[in-house]
């Protein structure tokens, strides 16, 4: 049978509020802020998902340790999985934003003719 310690500021809203903002803040590093791609937007938001997973599991590590409990990897990752419930669906609607953000981007770049970094309609030869 599993004991439940009492839920409470320092074992479950810090850490759940640090691992958001951690995925909230994460893809200002992992996705460059004028990309025009949206295979590279989605590749940084889920290097920002497994980052935050893989921060998520040292930190319910650290938690189970420091109530006397000896880390074991299932309890770890569940514990983490368990809180990407929180954090996933902002991070998913973050990833939502920035998408439009770089359609809106691209539609600018055919209102004024340019497709990348030369001009539309130019030829290559």
């Amino acid at each position: 049978m599993m004991i439940v310690a009492d839920i409470g500021w320092a074992n479950t809203f810090l850490p759940l509020a640090a691992l958001t903002a951690l995925a909230l803040l994460l893809p200002l590093l992992t996705v460059p802020r004028a990309t025009r791609s949206q295979r590279r937007l989605a590749l940084g938001i889920g290097l920002a998902a497994g980052i935050t997973l893989l921060a998520g599991a040292g930190l319910f590590a650290l938690l189970y340790e420091a109530g006397g409990g000896a880390p074991r990897l299932a309890a770890v990752l569940r514990g983490s999985g368990l809180a990407a419930l929180v954090w996933a669906p902002l991070l998913a609607l973050s990833w939502f934003v920035r998408a439009q953000a770089v359609e809106a981007r691209r539609g600018e770049d055919i209102a004024r003719g340019v497709d990348g970094d030369r001009r539309r309609g130019e030829n290559d030869t």
